[in-house]
C-alpha cells in the first residue's frame, strides 16, 4: 500500500489520563488510555517486532487500498462507553485491550469524507487486522 497523506496538521503529543483523551497521539509511541494501550503508527511499521504484541491493528485506507493518514479515532465498548478519543496522524492504530466487544470509529481530517467504523473482538492469539475504508471524493 502507498501512503497518501490527506492531512498533516495533527502533530505533537498530548498528556493522556483518565478513561478517554482528546488530542493527538505521538507516532510510534505506546500510550495508556485507561485499560487500553494504543499506538498511532506510520505506514510500514507493521514489520516492527514491538507491534506484534498488540492483538488489534486498525488501518485507514481508500477503496483502492492506499493508506490514508490523519484521522480522529474513537474507541467504544459494547455498552457505548467511550474508552479512547484522540487524533492519529498516521495511517494505522494498534490496540492492546481486554477481551470484549468494541467499536472503532474514525473520521478523516479531510473534508467531505464520511466516517467509517467497525465492530470487533480482540483475538485470543495473533493479531486481528481491521481496515476502515473511506470513500474519497472524486
Amino acid at each position: 500500500m502507498k501512503l497518501r497523506e490527506l492531512a498533516i496538521g495533527l502533530g505533537g503529543a498530548a498528556a493522556v489520563s483518565g478513561a478517554a483523551c482528546a488530542g493527538p497521539l505521538p507516532l510510534d509511541t505506546p500510550v495508556a488510555v485507561g485499560s487500553v494501550e494504543t499506538v498511532c503508527t506510520a505506514a510500514g511499521s507493521g514489520s516492527d517486532p514491538r507491534w506484534a504484541a498488540y492483538p488489534v491493528r486498525v488501518e485507514f485506507s481508500n477503496p483502492s487500498a492506499q493508506y490514508l493518514a490523519g484521522a480522529h479515532v474513537t474507541l467504544t465498548s459494547v455498552a457505548g462507553t467511550t474508552l479512547a478519543d484522540f487524533d492519529c496522524a498516521g495511517p494505522a492504530m494498534l490496540f492492546k485491550l481486554p477481551r470484549g466487544l468494541y467499536t472503532v470509529s474514525a473520521k478523516l481530517s479531510a473534508a467531505n469524507i464520511a466516517p467509517a467504523s467497525a465492530k470487533f473482538q480482540p483475538p485470543a492469539t495473533g493479531q486481528k487486522r481491521i481496515v476502515l475504508r473511506f470513500t474519497t471524493p472524486p
